[in-house]
């Protein structure tokens, strides 16, 4: 399992799958456990699911 909550859904920038690491155009590690896409795409899905169910942020 991993430490960073975004890692449940796919990178829009890699293309990282779910429960992996995001890579760099070449496939290496980045020094970053995400992409700041990634994090701000896992964010939005999280407040659009908060927003819906009524639940506090």
């Amino acid at each position: 399992m991993t430490d960073h909550p975004e890692h449940a859904i796919r990178c829009p920038w890699c293309h990282a799958t779910p429960g992996n690491r995001c890579t760099s155009p070449r496939g290496r590690r980045i020094p970053v456990a995400s992409h700041d896409a990634r994090i701000q795409a896992w964010t939005t899905r999280t407040d659009a699911r908060d927003q819906k169910t009524g639940e506090p942020t």
